[in-house]
């Protein structure tokens, strides 16, 4: 098996892992073993399967995430003696993840931008080799940091954290964990007949929305990557392409997490959700309350909140969700499109809360039959697939900015228009 060290891309690594032989015979093995260790080797047992599972997949950066796994947890104790070593611990995680996933495209742009004003060719930075799942247990290690910071963590050994970042079923695609959650499991975990069964059934279910739907669907979608495919198709060919490309992330993606959670309740572990219906969601905040939910849910209480959220004025509020969800865009690739995506849902999500705190709620104030009676069930259906459809329409165009830059998708738009 090729090693995903050699795969320049962090995602697209999950289906040479979940959908082969070997990952399910490492799994069943270990969580056999897991079942028949007492409880205080667990954490260690956890931690040294990961630890094997991560050499074997990406062998090539193992040292930086065992680096970063050690250096982390000295910083976290020292920071409850000195202050310097909270500042210490964010820039060395966020600084790696920067380094390999962001150096090389800022100084592109720098590159670009000095060429422009004629003030001399700048240095560049190579593109690095980005390590597997860099972006997953970076925001894992940002979440320890802070929340041990606050005084939010529970007491803990060494081989509980080791166990948390190094639990192989969620290191490549997620949920992202709380360890709060975690760490209480590790040891009291006692797989039964239904969670091996629901798990199995899981797993299952997460291959076959990869391999039976989104394969399907791929081929389709193959007009969105290159200016010729684009300039080959007709309307309604873009069209089938974009509806395509958002069922296949979305099958690809809660299909990786499904395989990721059946995994580990195997283990008699339950780790978040990360997908629950998003498409079928009314507005676009329900949309992002249910799509990557364990991303969202970190963006929130890690960015959104710390900026403000809700707390400072409609005006700061909608800054807050754009800066957010800027963050979430440039979190998934390290390409300016993905920025845009981001603004993107920052700039929906933003004119959204603008509409329901400007027109919705005084007009329901003003008018309270719109919401009572027989009026108010038939405009409640109504309204319900009005935004359905609007806010589908909104996320599938918006998948045309994550997946090609943003000139092709202006002129994509150009054509449909």
């Amino acid at each position: 098996m090729a090693r995903l060290a050699r795969i320049p891309r962090e995602r697209g690594g999950e289906a040479v892992i979940f959908g082969t032989w070997v990952y399910g015979v490492f799994l069943v093995a270990v969580t056999v073993v897991f079942r028949l260790l007492p409880p205080k080797v667990r954490p260690w047992w956890i931690a040294l399967c990961g630890f094997a599972f991560y050499a074997y997949y990406s062998q090539a950066f193992l040292w930086l995430l065992a680096a970063e796994i050690v250096l982390v947890f000295v910083l976290v104790r020292e920071q409850r003696r000195h202050a310097w070593a909270y500042g210490v611990a964010l820039t060395l995680t966020i600084g790696a993840l920067v380094v390999f996933k962001y150096a090389h495209l800022a100084a592109l742009t720098a590159g670009t931008v000095a060429s422009s004003l004629h003030v001399g060719r700048l240095p560049t930075f190579p593109q690095l080799v980005l390590p597997l799942a860099i972006s997953f247990f970076t925001f894992e290690f940002v979440h320890y940091i802070v929340d041990a910071r606050a005084g939010k963590l529970p007491e803990h050994t060494p081989a509980d954290f080791f166990a948390f970042m190094l639990f192989f079923p969620t290191m490549i695609a997620g949920p992202i964990k709380r360890f709060q959650r975690f760490k209480p499991q590790i040891g009291t975990a006692r797989a039964d007949a239904q969670d091996v069964n629901d798990g199995a059934t899981r797993i299952v279910v997460g291959l076959a929305k990869k391999l039976i739907i989104a394969d399907t669907v791929a081929p389709l979608t193959r007009p969105l990557y290159s200016g010729a495919g684009m300039a080959a198709a007709n309307r309604g060919t873009l069209l089938i392409a974009l509806l395509a490309f958002s069922v296949q992330i979305y099958m690809d993606f809660s299909g990786y997490s499904d395989i990721a959670i059946g995994s580990a309740r195997l283990f008699g572990i339950h780790v978040p959700e990360n997908f629950s219906w998003p498409y079928l969601r009314t507005s676009i905040a329900q949309f992002w309350r249910h799509w990557h939910m364990s991303l969202t849910s970190w963006i929130t209480d890690y960015v959104y909140i710390p900026l403000g959220g809700n707390r400072k004025g409609l005006v700061l509020t909608a800054v807050n969700s754009i800066v957010a969800m800027a963050v979430s865009g440039l979190w998934h690739g390290a390409e300016w499109h993905f920025l845009v995506w981001g603004l993107y849902n920052g700039l929906l999500l933003a004119g959204y809360r603008y509409y329901v705190v400007l027109v919705k709620q005084p007009l329901t104030a003003r008018v309270p039959a719109l919401t009572q009676g027989g009026t108010g069930r038939s405009l409640r259906v109504a309204g319900g697939i009005a935004g359905g459809l609007a806010t589908f329409t909104l996320v599938t165009f918006g998948w045309g900015l994550f997946v090609m830059p943003v000139g092709r998708f202006a002129a994509m738009l150009g054509r449909l228009l």
